[in-house]
């Protein structure tokens, strides 16, 4: 076994009972693009690093083997999902689909993505760390709740 991380995961407070209950589940949910982003369940390093930050979260704290993990900039494939086709024509923020630019930014996230003991504090704007499958109760803390209750 390789050196185990501390990482935080956020999430909207009514997953609170269930995770607590059954662990984190790998998503394939927002695999967008990538086999980098399948089945697994997304993370921060440090809580700052969360920028999707909204009312009524949880933060847990977890402990997975550094492994299981890659952390990556989520700016290039939030830039990718901006120019990604939809039924209107428009990317998200109304950038027109442009499939060219979504698949280089995508190339250039997978290429920056890099296994923990390569990674060094600073090199991504936004590191979100990738842990390939579920996450275990045993391995999962309550950090804090944001906002009020459900």
């Amino acid at each position: 076994m390789s050196e185990a991380l501390e990482l935080f995961h956020f999430t909207d407070i009514a997953n609170m009972d269930s995770i607590l209950k059954n662990g984190l589940k790998a998503s394939t949910k927002y695999e967008l693009f990538t086999p980098i982003r399948e089945n697994v369940v997304f993370c921060w390093l440090k809580k700052e690093d969360n920028k999707i930050v909204r009312d009524n979260q949880v933060c847990f704290k977890i402990k997975v083997d550094a492994a299981r993990c890659l952390i990556a900039d989520m700016d290039y494939v939030s830039m990718a999902m901006m120019y990604k086709y939809h039924p209107k024509g428009e990317g998200i923020a109304k950038k027109p689909a442009n499939p060219k630019a979504e698949k280089l930014f995508v190339q250039i996230y997978e290429a920056t993505a890099v296994k923990p003991c390569d990674y060094y504090d600073g090199m991504h704007f936004s590191p979100e760390v990738l842990v390939k499958g579920d996450i275990q109760v045993s391995d999962i803390e309550l950090c804090e709740k944001i906002g009020g209750t459900p």
